[in-house]
């Protein structure tokens, strides 16, 4: 990631904590609600907002499309694993293993989503088999 691109992210991360901190607690609780977490998760995915970086990532290195996803399973599956990886110790492997390209080779051995993904790409392979094997048919 070059200089500019780190400016830019930045700035963005400064704009939305100035956003959420104008927040009221009212407000805050009622965002919480409408994505369906307690107000502490609302708040550590906040802090954590950029882990989501890494799981979009690591998804697109495992060849699974997260806007498929969240059509396929709308709000539960990609919710659950950005609270994930909002409370995950293994943030600095995980950015290591994606810079390096070996993540989709290593992500089972230290990621906490890992059951998750590995039941993503079984649904999509099966789902993969049931097309080519409906195509057939026809």
């Amino acid at each position: 990631m070059g200089i500019g691109a780190v400016w830019e992210k930045w700035k963005s991360r400064r704009a939305l904590a100035h956003e959420f901190n104008s927040l009221g607690l009212a407000q805050r609780a009622e965002l919480a609600r409408d994505v369906c977490v307690s107000d502490e998760a609302f708040e550590r995915l906040f802090i954590a907002g950029d882990r989501t970086d890494e799981l979009e990532r690591l998804m697109r290195a495992l060849a699974l499309d997260p806007e498929d996803t969240e059509i396929v399973n709308p709000g539960a599956v990609t919710r659950d694993m950005s609270l994930v990886c909002s409370g995950c110790l293994m943030i600095n492997r995980c950015r290591r293993e994606l810079e390096a390209g070996s993540a989709r080779y290593s992500f089972n051995e230290y990621c906490p989503n890992a059951l998750t993904l590995n039941a993503l790409l079984e649904e999509q392979s099966l789902s993969r088999l049931a097309m080519r094997s409906r195509d057939r048919h026809l």
